[in-house]
């Protein structure tokens, strides 16, 4: 049925709990059957089916055409446009400002100013200025002001604006926790070596029927030392001499592959001599026996309290010198050779210490040098982990394991089976390093005490 839009809606506005006003201007016909629907959807249906607009209030809807509910929002937005700008003519001139300042107990003014205006800074680190777009809690005119030497914030701005920013100063400029970091670098070495060497030297000295009575002469190496018109003065080879107490009798080695054993303590030998009464026969052997087996421990234990979420560094150790040619002349240089631990510490609110870590251990290896300096053995270990309070965390461990063998002689000689032995030298090594890194993350409660 054709029926006009007013009555349909004023029929609707009988069983609605809700005050309905329409428009002067709405008119029209609308022909529909609803069965069994609701109030406030068969209103939206016949608003739009009408090309009408709905404006509810409350406790009221109002019904209008199309062009007054642009025209409404026309004048709304014109309305707030002005107010702003009266608004902003205001702050701009300082009107409706207020001025607080706001000691900081815990936090730097720095920190607390970049938080304030959401991270903004400008190029070169300066803070934007009152009227720059800046983002955060701040209104366009608003001002924040450092006071270094009294650590606190003088704050400008609207009242509602600057008592939000002193609740939020509040809420984070809290007393940092406190937190020890103990770190533990253990160095443990295991050193194994052995060597077995032999030497002998045989002389004989007679006179030999086979080659027509001629003297026959076999003993170890040896040089000429002079030469005359009376003939050519001969000694053993030197180092290679075998002598035997209270006889004066030195016996040039023929095989000299000794174990290192000179000097007290170094290891042992075992030596036997044959000889004849008139000395044209003698053989001096001698064997030569190291075993050399020792174990270390290397324990550094720097420790470090910093507060949550800022990073310590603490090191100890040397530098060392170097020497460096270019063009514009000799620099010297420093090497460092230190035993270190940088660490940022971050409690979490579940009860965790997040751990990030920089621990190293560097040496200076007096063994190894180059041109005199020398070198750099360095270990270090860096990770993120994390640990709850009081508990040990193992973040790095170093396993190195050298061996080496070898065997000197004479050619041939050394591989006949048994006999070799008396024509070489054995040498055999074992060198074991292993370093652990221990972390114990603690936080320190009683730090802030005071005593009466």
């Amino acid at each position: 049925m054709d029926a006009d839009v007013r009555n349909v809606v004023r029929a609707l506005a009988e069983v609605s709990p809700k005050n309905i006003i329409i428009s002067d201007a709405v008119k029209g016909k609308i022909t529909m059957k609803l069965d069994n629907v609701y109030w406030d959807d068969a209103l939206d249906l016949v608003v739009e089916t009408a090309g009408l607009r709905k404006i509810e209030a409350d406790s009221a809807i109002r019904i209008v055409t199309s062009k007054e509910y642009e025209d409404d929002l026309k004048r709304k937005m014109a309305e707030r446009d002005s107010f702003r700008k009266e608004r902003s003519e205001r702050q701009k001139q300082g009107e409706e400002f207020v001025t607080e300042t706001v000691y900081l107990n815990y936090v730097n003014p720095a920190d607390m100013e970049r938080m304030l205006r959401g991270g903004v800074l400008l190029a070169g680190g300066v803070a934007p200025t009152a009227g720059q777009a800046s983002r955060g809690f701040l209104s366009e005119f608003g001002t924040i002001t450092q006071v270094t030497w009294n650590n606190a914030l003088i704050i400008k701005d609207t009242r509602e604006n600057v008592a939000n920013m002193i609740r939020i100063v509040r809420e984070h400029d809290r007393k940092p926790n406190q937190i020890q970091i103990d770190c533990k670098i253990v160095q443990a070495n295991t050193k194994f070596s052995r060597e077995l060497g032999i030497q002998w030297g045989m002389n004989s000295n007679m006179t030999s029927g086979a080659l027509g009575n001629k003297e026959l002469l076999i003993s170890g190496g040896r040089y000429a030392t002079s030469v005359s018109d009376t003939g050519t003065t001969v000694n053993s080879t030197v180092d290679l001499l075998g002598f035997r107490s209270g006889s004066g009798s030195a016996i040039p080695y023929n095989v000299n592959l000794p174990a290192n054993v000179m000097g007290g303590g170094s290891g042992g030998i075992l030596g036997f001599y044959i000889g004849s009464a008139t000395d044209s026969f003698q053989l001096d052997v001698q064997l030569s026996a190291l075993e050399n087996e020792g174990k270390g421990r290397i324990l550094s234990n720097p420790k470090v309290i910093t507060s949550d979420n800022k990073k310590a560094i603490i090191q100890q150790g040397k530098s060392i010198p170097y020497k460096t040619y270019s063009n514009s002349g000799t620099q010297t240089q420093f090497a460092e050779a230190v035993l270190g631990l940088e660490v940022t510490p971050t409690l979490t609110k579940d009860g965790f210490i997040r751990l990030e870590i920089l621990a190293k251990k560097d040496q200076a290896d007096f063994v190894n040098t180059s041109e005199g300096v020398p070198t750099i053995d360095k270990k270090q270990a860096s990770t993120l982990l994390y640990v709850r309070d009081g508990e040990t965390a193992v973040i790095g461990g170093i396993y190195e394991r050298e061996e080496g063998s070898s065997e000197n002689g004479i050619p041939g000689l050394m591989n006949i089976p048994l006999l070799g032995w008396l024509f070489k030298k054995q040498t055999k090594s074992d060198t074991r390093t292993e370093l652990l890194i221990f972390i114990t993350p603690r936080v320190v409660k009683n730090l802030y005490n005071t005593e009466g």
